[in-house]
């Protein structure tokens, strides 16, 4: 798959395989996270990788998921994430930027693990206080975002957007994802 199929086919994965991902891949996700763009090349993103069982168990307790389908968005036991990662900003390095930096790490982090088969899910909607004391974070770290990962247990489709952007399921447990048209969100030159 080249690079545009990549980017295309790309799905938010929420039901994972009940398998371990190598930590040299997950290392390597965070080398691709390490090497996205940073405004000012101030390089604020720090990562904390998520893998041993006990732990990854903590973090889930902190994290919600797809409030659209709650509770059937929330991944049951043997469908759990494997791993997180979990992004932060240290504010001793950037004292008033981060997020976009944080935003392309995780996209970095989500397309190199596409790219070796994981499934992953970016995640906001976390108990922010709780993963930090779970984490040793210290005071200058800002925790952004995790980032859920597994080999993927489910294959999201995308649908055009009728009424509605609210994903669901159907009757077979598949998620249905609207997207917006093209046309609807493409500009040029001017609005």
């Amino acid at each position: 798959m080249n690079l545009d199929e990549m980017i295309l086919s790309r799905r938010t994965i929420r039901r994972f395989q009940p398998k371990a991902i190598p930590y040299p891949l997950l290392e390597r996700m965070v080398e691709a996270a390490r090497l996205a763009p940073s405004a000012a090349n101030r390089q604020p993103c720090e990562f904390v990788i998520v893998d041993d069982p006990a732990r990854v168990a903590d973090v889930f307790s902190f994290v919600h998921w797809a409030a659209y389908i709650a509770p059937a968005g929330t991944p049951p036991e043997g469908q759990r994430p494997v791993a997180y990662i979990m992004i932060l900003i240290n504010h001793n390095k950037t004292p008033d930027h981060g997020h976009h930096d944080a935003a392309a790490a995780a996209m970095n982090i989500m397309y190199t693990a596409l790219a070796h088969g994981i499934g992953a899910c970016w995640m906001g909607a976390i108990e922010r206080k709780s993963l930090c004391a779970l984490a040793g974070l210290p005071d200058e770290c800002e925790l952004d975002s995790v980032v859920a990962l597994g080999y993927p247990a489910e294959s999201p489709v995308v649908e055009p957007m009728k009424d509605s952007i609210k994903y669901w399921k159907d009757a077979s447990g598949v998620l249905h994802v609207p997207k917006r048209a093209l046309s609807e969100v493409l500009h040029r030159n001017r609005y």
